[in-house]
């Protein structure tokens, strides 16, 4: 396991939330945060058990809680959990086997559409958001790129496809290290078995997206921060200023150099969300 710049190195457990076996990644020292990933995260890229960059940062202040959704990383109840409403309950399940309460939420991708979610059916659970990258709000009209087609397995050109939809640079470390062309037996097993999970919300049309949540968003109350790579192209500019738009008093930051991968490809913007959580504002 690689050295850390926090001196944190996670611990990797199963945790019993309802029923289902969760996989949790948990280290550092502050206030508890709980980390919800995205697509190509932790938990669905590298070795599944060892802080990304990103996530290393954020546990030099504050206790890092990064479960495994159902589907990825060994987590189990995917087969449970028919709509996003099932979802936040599962982590609302998860969180009280936790012990957490009052927390602050980071989430990226489609882990951002799930905190989101979380923050509007339990007030109480969050203090304060940060949304990288998310999904879930619907914008008529507007297009995105299918990610299930860039991502399926391809015989000749690897990975490529899905690299140069999900990352600002796809020949870049981060992408290259993310979702290699040639992947080991254990990337591929932690890869695929993600995309199944993803698949559970994100396979209909509209795909990643819920109908009803944007008119829903105002009921957040919490600070919130939307963080957008300035090269998403699974959350255009439109959606991310649906976001900000809709909730009261939320800030949206857009990172240069960074596509939807925002944490892999610029693990720094930890500096921007560590600032944020830790405000008075």
């Amino acid at each position: 396991m690689r050295t850390t710049d926090s001196g944190t190195v996670p611990q990797r457990s199963t945790l019993e939330a309802a029923g289902r076996a969760v996989t949790v990644l948990r280290g550092g020292d502050g206030a508890p945060l709980l980390y919800l990933h995205g697509l190509c995260d932790v938990h669905a890229a590298g070795a599944g058990d060892e802080w990304s960059d990103f996530l290393d940062r954020l546990a030099a202040r504050f206790d890092v809680v990064a479960p495994a959704l159902p589907g990825y990383n060994a987590s189990t109840g995917l087969e449970d959990l028919d709509d996003v409403e099932d979802y936040v309950w599962h982590l609302s399940d998860l969180c009280a086997a936790a012990g957490l309460e009052d927390i602050v939420v980071v989430g990226h991708s489609l882990g951002g559409w799930l905190a989101a979610e979380l923050a509007l059916r339990q007030p109480g659970l969050v203090r304060r958001l940060v949304l990288l990258g998310p999904l879930g709000v619907h914008v008529v009209d507007l297009e995105v790129p299918l990610f299930f087609g860039a991502v399926a397995p391809r015989g000749i050109g690897g990975m490529g496809e899905a690299r140069r939809l999900l990352f600002s640079d796809p020949e870049g470390p981060a992408a290259v290290g993310a979702l290699p062309d040639a992947m080991t037996t254990e990337q591929q097993l932690l890869w695929f078995a993600g995309l199944a999970g993803a698949a559970r919300l994100g396979w209909k049309a509209p795909h990643f997206q819920n109908r009803k949540l944007t008119e829903r968003l105002s009921r957040i109350k919490v600070p919130t921060l939307v963080v957008r790579g300035h090269d998403d192209l699974l959350v255009p500019d439109e959606m991310a200023r649906a976001w900000v738009a809709s909730i009261s008093g939320a800030r949206l930051s857009e990172i240069p150099g960074a596509g939807h991968c925002l944490p892999l490809e610029r693990p720094d913007v930890a500096a921007e969300v560590e600032g944020f959580l830790v405000g008075s504002g």
